[in-house]
């Protein structure tokens, strides 16, 4: 569970791997991104379309058509929605990251379509992966000892079936007038109705195990691919606050940090001014923005309650999915990442974001 061996990549899977090498070299830096046969018959994925006219030459879906220059994403959405105060110009800058594991948030921090979200949103959440490693390697077990058990109760069923089988042969070479007979043909007939109800039990529990045992090994498999695509992947559609679907690619991921810089080409974008860290203070008003269990675009307000081992703490509903949104003051501006829920037996919850400027620091040559 810890390791995917590679005598275990279906075919298909590492043709998705290749595509998906392809496509990085192919298509980091470019607004629109062709593929076409060369005349050896050989495919080509390229940023710039052959010197010759060709029917088969296709632009991908979801790249930008930037032909007439970059495209004002920002002048789109605020036309769209006319946003009324500043928390509501930062939802514009706002979206959904969708990747092979699920869906986080993400905001735009430049006009230049640079954006921050969570590594974990892109890649996985560790301590997740190790508690469902945790959970399958004891369902694995227990997989184990019900096999077992189907296969000494099997084991019974047979002994069982051999014992009637005696029992019928020794009674037919019986004289039909024998005193005996009678007796041990109930027997016998008692005998088989109890092994009846066994075979039925049997086959009725080998049934459900077997369809359940079939459920958990396709979810398993299609979790390792999953997680084994997320650490490979380095595109992922992003959603708009109008619903549009375009395709960011993945600038760096931190090893430092629960953070990654995404960009999209081509595109003039809405973003979020951070925050002056150094005002920022106990009950002040913030708003937590993103797109909790699938939702997009909600707001939920509430206030810094503190700082706690490099983390901004709030009373800001914050959900699965929020992940990798911003939290933002009364003046829109976004003083950190959300970034984690820890739940205690006394209170809802407490939300947990990274301060803004962790992230500037971490990504300050790629967004010079």
């Amino acid at each position: 569970m810890k390791k995917i061996m590679a005598n275990k990549i279906t075919l298909n899977f590492v043709l998705i791997i290749l595509f998906t090498v392809l496509f990085v070299f192919c298509s980091i830096g470019a607004a629109e991104v062709f593929q076409y046969q060369d005349e050896n018959g050989n495919w080509i994925f390229t940023d710039t379309p052959p010197g010759y006219d060709s029917e088969k030459v296709t632009k991908m879906k979801g790249m930008v058509d930037c032909n007439g220059g970059l495209r004002d994403l920002k002048k789109e959405l605020y036309e769209t929605y006319h946003p009324k105060n500043d928390v509501d110009a930062a939802a514009m800058a706002t979206v959904t990251v969708i990747s092979s594991i699920g869906t986080g948030s993400g905001f735009f921090i430049s006009d230049n379509g640079y954006l921050l979200t969570n590594r974990h949103v892109i890649r996985g959440d560790e301590r997740q992966a190790e508690a469902i490693d945790e959970a399958t390697d004891y369902i694995d077990d227990q997989v184990e000892i019900a096999e077992e058990d189907l296969y000494i109760r099997e084991k019974q069923l047979a002994r069982e079936k051999t014992i009637l089988d005696e029992m019928k042969a020794y009674i037919d070479k019986m004289s039909q007038r024998s005193s005996q007979r009678e007796k041990l043909e109930k027997q016998y007939q008692e005998r088989r109705e109890y092994y009846q109800v066994l075979k039925e039990d049997f086959e009725r529990k080998q049934t459900r195990f077997n369809s359940r045992k079939k459920k958990y090994e396709t979810e398993k498999t299609d979790y390792a691919t999953r997680q084994a695509v997320a650490g490979v992947n380095r595109h992922f559609k992003i959603t708009l606050k109008n619903k549009e679907i375009l395709y960011a690619y993945l600038v760096r991921a931190s090893s430092a940090h629960d953070l990654a810089l995404l960009k999209i080409n081509g595109c003039k974008t809405p973003f979020i001014y951070p925050a002056d860290m150094n005002r920022v203070a106990q009950r002040q008003k913030v708003w937590a923005i993103g797109s909790p269990l699938k939702i997009a675009d909600m707001m939920k307000d509430g206030t810094v309650s503190g700082f706690s081992n490099g983390y901004i703490q709030t009373n800001a509903q914050i959900y699965p999915g929020n992940s990798g949104g911003p939290l933002v003051n009364e003046q829109g501006q976004v003083i950190g990442i959300n970034t984690l829920k820890e739940l205690t037996r006394n209170f809802e919850g407490m939300g947990f974001a990274i301060p803004i400027d962790t992230a500037l620091g971490e990504f300050e040559r790629e967004l010079r």
